[in-house]
């Protein structure tokens, strides 16, 4: 399981912006550092899902040299409040294993039918539709 750096920016106006050098999209906020172990952890994991959803690899982790060079740049901003020093803490991605497993269920043979006629009519085998089912339920 891979784990990711997180950069905790102190913002001027108070609290931490919540941003990741392998992934630019997330993006998030913190009143304290505690509260940045949480809403990081929380970002991570909803990048992550996302990321799987859509079938995109996982960016490998940056090291800490690399990590330590983004939260340099990002203190480089205007907003940022430069007498206090930024954090980096190493998050665990939550598990994004895209692998088929095979399994055996059982089911009433009308549900089996239904799943069937309705992969077919969405061009989709019965495991993409179960597979497209489950993250969306």
């Amino acid at each position: 399981m891979a784990c990711y750096f997180l950069a905790f920016i102190p913002a001027k106006e108070g609290g931490y912006a919540i941003l990741s050098p392998d992934f630019p999209e997330l993006v998030s906020l913190g009143d304290d550092l505690d509260d940045c172990m949480g809403m990081g952890s929380d970002a991570l994991a909803v990048v992550v899902e996302e990321y799987t959803k859509s079938r995109r690899e996982l960016p490998g982790p940056s090291s800490l040299e690399q990590a330590k060079a983004f939260a340099a740049a990002e203190m480089q901003d205007e907003g940022v409040d430069v007498s206090r020093e930024p954090l980096l803490q190493l998050f665990k991605a939550p598990n994004a294993d895209m692998i088929p497993v095979k399994i055996s269920i059982s089911l009433p043979k009308a549900d089996l039918e239904a799943i069937d006629a309705k992969a077919k009519r969405l061009g989709m085998t019965r495991s993409g539709l179960m597979a497209t089912a489950a993250r969306a339920y």
